[in-house]
């Protein structure tokens, strides 16, 4: 019996071994099936959420999009009720300066009419641009062209077009006499004459010698050159045909050839006393033992012919300048003697310029004076006319102002 005991409970053990063995696989089999199906489940929520991100993207640029659309849709409707309205028109836009510079054909053909209506609005423009003004005026003059003309003004306009301009050259479309008041550039009417346009241009030129001789001298340039500016403005005066067939378009000086000389109308009697005066030290006019040797003749040389020559001479003339410079400086030294100090009073030297040192005579109260002298339609001394430049600010540029 023990031995059939010890037979069953051997077959007992063995079959629970045997039924472990089998038991194992399915258990392994339970534990993958579960991993995969864990991953499965990982995989598909990582796709979904892709899925979603990317709709969720997508959604966001359509919005974006729409959005964008939408503004320019509302821009656009904008600009086009602005324009449906009239509220984009600006004042003085092309059409209404257009409208603002035709002229009848009737008119184009009445020079008369033409003259009224440019020198009307050639006026209405110098108030704001009188240098482009004169411009216009000028090409009128020459040209006579009508179409020329108001293309220029038209042109012009553009920087004013939205103040009152616009209507008072609209105005100027109605007028039918001629503006006879002269186009003013400056404070000066011998500034706006075409007689100090050369003159301009020839002191520019002559700009280096006129700074040496004023230099040596010891006197400012822009005191100097008043001498120069009555005798040329005289002669220009004097000489209309001369000055507008050849002094104008060559833009030069004119050199003087009848009792005074050069461009600065010195007597050759005047030149020998300023040498004299140099020298001689009992002089009321003598200046300094430096200044004895600032003007000197080569020996073996004819003084009187070589200081003509010097002075007559239009391709160096800077003996001309300084001769000047050295009259103004000579009767400075004479009133100073006096008690009266002119070092700084352009028109009183240059009226004794003008005068001479004979009717130099130092006293008080002193002013402009000398000869008459007709500038672009009106009457100045030629002492006036040094002050006004000295003034001016004229060639500033080239001939500063220097502080005292």
């Amino acid at each position: 019996m023990i031995q059939e005991q010890s037979l069953d409970d051997s077959v007992s053990v063995s079959s629970l071994r045997d039924d472990r063995a089998n038991r194992k696989p399915e258990r392994d089999g339970a534990r993958r099936g579960s991993a995969n199906f864990q991953q499965k489940i990982m995989r598909d929520r990582f796709s979904h959420l892709l899925y979603f991100m990317k709709n969720l993207k997508l959604k966001l640029i359509l919005k974006i999009l729409i959005i964008l659309f939408a503004i320019i849709g509302v821009v656009f409707a904008g600009v086009f009720f602005a324009i449906r309205l009239g509220l984009t028109n600006v004042r003085g836009t092309i059409a209404e300066r257009n409208k603002y510079f035709d002229t009848e054909t009737s008119n184009i053909s009445n020079n008369k009419t033409n003259e009224a209506i440019v020198s009307c609005k050639v006026h209405v423009l110098a108030s704001v641009a009188p240098d482009t003004a004169r411009k216009i005026d000028t090409a009128f003059q020459k040209t006579g062209d009508m179409v020329l003309v108001q293309n220029m003004f038209e042109n012009a306009l553009l920087r004013f077009e939205n103040t009152s301009m616009v209507t008072e050259f609209y105005k100027c479309e109605q007028v039918t006499e001629f503006k006879k008041t002269p186009i003013a550039q400056t404070a000066y009417k011998w500034a706006d004459s075409p007689e100090w346009e050369v003159l301009k241009s020839a002191f520019i030129r002559d700009q280096d010698s006129i700074k040496k001789a004023a230099k040596d001298a010891g006197i400012p340039p822009r005191i100097l050159l008043g001498g120069v500016i009555g005798e040329q403005l005289r002669f220009f005066g004097n000489s209309r045909e001369a000055f507008k067939s050849y002094f104008e378009p060559l833009k030069i000086l004119a050199s003087l050839s009848s009792f005074s000389y050069g461009i600065a109308g010195l007597k050759p009697e005047t030149v020998a006393r300023i040498d004299e005066n140099l020298k001689n030290r009992d002089s009321v006019f003598y200046l300094e033992p430096a200044m004895e040797n600032i003007v000197t003749y080569p020996e073996g040389t004819d003084p009187a012919s070589l200081r003509f020559e010097r002075i007559t001479n239009t391709k160096n003339t800077y003996y001309s300048y300084l001769y000047v410079g050295l009259f103004m400086r000579q009767v400075t030294a004479q009133w100073a003697k006096a008690g009266y100090d002119i070092s700084n009073r352009p028109g009183v030297l240059s009226t004794l310029y003008n005068l001479g040192f004979n009717r130099s005579i130092p006293k008080a109260n002193s002013g402009a004076g000398g000869a008459v002298v007709n500038v672009n339609g009106q009457q100045y001394s030629f002492g006036e006319l040094g002050e006004q430049f000295y003034y001016s600010g004229e060639l500033m540029q080239e001939f500063p102002y220097t502080a005292n």
